[in-house]
């Protein structure tokens, strides 16, 4: 589940919160060319970024990757959230 926190003005800012649990990840699509996703993660364990690339974070791991293309985010323990900025040109 995410909630959007805050969108910019400009440049197009989307900020979430994500709340995760163990279970399915949750795959994207490909994004527009040119967006580029931020994740911390604040609480738990995740796999997160490009599908084909994905890296286990833990609380207070931060990570940017291009969101145009196929990527993911799965808990790896209950409880898991996260703060994801998708800029967007």
């Amino acid at each position: 589940r995410a909630t959007l926190l805050a969108s910019g003005s400009q440049q197009r800012r989307d900020l979430y919160r994500i709340t995760a649990e163990l279970g399915t990840p949750r795959r994207s699509d490909p994004h527009m060319p040119g967006v580029v996703e931020h994740v911390l993660l604040c609480t738990g364990r995740a796999l997160v970024g490009p599908s084909d690339g994905a890296i286990e974070l833990h609380p207070g791991d931060f990570l940017t990757y291009t969101g145009d293309r196929p990527h993911v985010f799965e808990a790896l323990e209950a409880g898991t959230s996260a703060m994801l900025a998708s800029d967007h040109p």
